[in-house]
């Protein structure tokens, strides 16, 4: 029997989804990123002309500034937690 065809280890399936988990979590802050060019980029033109900032847009830059903020907090949560997965399954092997 080859090698390729031997079942997998449970540390070995761990390793395979946290390796998946990683590349899912690239792709969404990769996403996640482009949407924070798009928002600074916007953020920069509106402070172009003061006079336009009404209540309205304050508030909306408000919200996506807070939204922004806990974006980022999960994310740090998401890489934080998988590193210590990955320490974890790094120490038994």
């Amino acid at each position: 029997m080859s090698e390729s065809k031997l079942p997998l280890t449970e540390d070995a399936i761990k390793k395979e989804q946290l390796s998946g988990d990683f590349v899912n979590l690239s792709d969404d802050f990769g996403k996640f990123s482009e949407e924070c060019a798009f928002l600074f980029d916007a953020f920069a033109a509106v402070t172009r002309e003061p006079e336009c900032i009404t209540e309205h847009t304050s508030e909306g830059i408000r919200h996506l500034c807070y939204w922004l903020k806990y974006q980022v907090i999960g994310y740090r949560e998401k890489i934080d937690e998988m590193q210590e997965n990955w320490r974890v399954l790094n120490r038994k092997l």
